[in-house]
């Protein structure tokens, strides 16, 4: 079987696939823990369907095709980060402290790969340049803030549940294969588009079956942390401050070397 046959296949196969998952998500009533993450896959649903539609008009690879694939990406994209910042909301919001610390963080590291694509995308297709370099960057600012996210819950003592864990993990292992992906385009390497079709299709398959795997059985009920209550929120917020003051010395110290 040819790359490009089964790179259609796979990708067709996808469709079903991410519907599975986003009417899972609905069934389990997601959207009041994560809001921006089924918007996200219900998202995921419609572009897929429109590029597919695309492709049935037009062909694979058509302009038409293009037009809407490159037109829809950089919304999946946007829609990814706040798949991400709702995860991390879930997580840490509880605690307010550490929210409060984390939240401008990530606004910042956003704004930060936003304005390194665009000083980086020079070239003579620059529009198609700053998309693949927007798409990498904030991919980094996906993977950097997941492994912000798993420090900061390690030094907390906060365990990532179900569906938490799985989500995040498949943003993660989503996200660097892009980062790889994108890297290999814009080395110019003389592979066939077919070839990064088939890794992303894999990649993506991957993902959706740890988020399905997230969302299979009913979801816990959350506990609520010690610290999101007022009164504890009081007697242990000397010990937070203290904690938050020592992290902050850290990154000082880090930053003078």
């Amino acid at each position: 079987m040819e790359i490009q046959h089964l790179s259609e296949i796979i990708g067709a196969a996808l469709g079903p696939a991410e519907l599975a998952v986003c009417a899972l998500a609905l069934v389990r009533r997601l959207w009041r823990f994560l809001p921006y993450f089924v918007a996200y896959l219900v998202l995921l649903v419609l572009v897929e369907g429109a590029r597919w539609c695309a492709v049935w008009a037009a062909g694979a690879g058509s302009p038409a095709h293009s037009w809407v694939y490159w037109m829809s990406q950089p919304v999946l994209i946007l829609a990814r980060a706040a798949a991400l910042a709702d995860v991390c909301r879930a997580a840490l919001g509880p605690y307010r402290g550490v929210w409060k610390f984390a939240r401008p963080l990530l606004m910042l590291a956003a704004t930060l790969m936003l304005a390194l694509a665009a000083l980086r995308s020079n070239g003579t297709h620059w529009i198609f340049s700053y998309l693949i370099f927007l798409e990498r960057e904030l991919e980094f600012a996906v993977v950097i803030s997941l492994l912000s996210l798993l420090v900061l819950s390690r030094y907390y003592g906060m365990a990532l549940e179900r569906p938490l864990n799985l989500i995040a993990l498949g943003l993660g292992f989503y996200s660097c294969q892009i980062i790889v992906r994108d890297t290999m385009i814009l080395m110019a390497l003389n592979l066939q588009w077919w070839w990064f079709s088939l890794a992303n299709s894999i990649a993506f398959a991957i993902t959706l079956v740890a988020w399905a795997s997230a969302l299979w059985w009913p979801l816990p009920e959350r506990a609520r942390p010690e610290l999101s209550s007022a009164e504890s929120y009081e007697q242990t917020s000397r010990v937070v401050s203290g904690r938050m003051r020592e992290l902050n010395e850290r990154l000082l110290n880090l930053m003078r070397q």
